[in-house]
């Protein structure tokens, strides 16, 4: 294993960054191949929304881990295709309350195999038992870094 500190493209942070960018390129690579025009970070919204449908934006930026002009620019174009609706909340009518629309539902439909291939194809060649060791690692890193 190699382990040298001094080098940044070893570190942890660098290692991290790049792996998720290349799973991203390569999911948003997979949309593009397939004839869909969705990037992979309205995708993310969609798929947060299917899970927690009818957050306000301010909530689905915290949920996304992106901030407020950036979610309500991506929520602007996933609103003008006809996949979420955004209604001024009932008891804060400055609040606007994101919910999927059934073109939404359906769009997730179609692009959950090619999700599941990106994923099934990042893991490829690596155990259950090293995946659940690298997700526990990642999720103390998570709540160390959530600490500060």
């Amino acid at each position: 294993m190699y382990r040298n500190d001094s080098d940044l493209r070893h570190s942890l942070g660098m290692l991290l960054g790049r792996t998720s960018r290349a799973i991203l390129n390569r999911l948003q690579k997979s949309f593009a191949q397939a004839g869909y025009t969705i990037s992979v970070e309205q995708w993310l919204l969609l798929v947060n929304l299917r899970s927690r449908n009818g957050q306000t934006q301010q909530q689905l930026a915290e949920n996304t881990y992106k901030d407020k002009t950036t979610v309500a620019r991506l929520i602007d174009g996933l609103e003008k295709h006809g996949l979420v609706n955004r209604m001024p909340d009932t008891i804060d009518r400055r609040q606007k309350r994101i919910s999927l629309h059934a073109k939404g539902r359906k769009l997730l439909k179609q692009l959950k195999p090619l999700a599941l291939s990106a994923q099934t194809e990042a893991q490829q060649g690596v155990s259950s038992e090293h995946l659940d060791i690298c997700r526990e690692v990642l999720f103390t890193i998570y709540g160390n870094m959530q600490k500060q």
